[in-house]
């Protein structure tokens, strides 16, 4: 993550983004898109406050992104996660993501891999 930190005004560069929620100025959740390949972005570092999980938050992030990378025209979200993180798969899965084989190494054992593949985007131009 030392990488990531240092890294950060290109990382989430576009067609990424990083989201940051806030309430009343305090910073309560956060979300990052990176690109990863051509057509292909990667959710990371979703987090909601503790004070403030099961308000929607966290899929409202997760929604946020999956718009903006519809709109920057990704065709796959792919993300990893712990298995202990039980709520955030709940919520992958019940917003269309689906298990798939590794994409990258990880060295944490147990870890979990998801895809959701977007549809495609027509635009006026892509009709001439």
């Amino acid at each position: 993550m030392s990488t990531e930190l240092v890294q950060l005004p290109t990382f989430y560069s576009a067609p990424g983004v990083l989201l940051l929620a806030r309430l009343d100025d305090s910073p309560i959740g956060c979300i990052g898109l990176r690109a990863l390949a051509e057509g292909v972005g990667e959710i990371r570092r979703l987090f909601v406050q503790p004070t403030m999980r099961s308000t929607g938050l966290g899929r409202a992030l997760v929604e946020r992104t999956i718009a903006h990378a519809h709109g920057q025209r990704v065709g796959r979200l792919v993300l990893n996660t712990l298995p202990t993180m039980t709520r955030a798969i709940n919520l992958y899965e019940a917003l269309g993501f689906r298990p798939i084989d590794p994409y990258v190494p990880n060295p944490t054992e147990g870890v979990r891999y998801y895809a959701l593949d977007l549809p495609s985007v027509e635009t006026p131009a892509d009709r001439l």
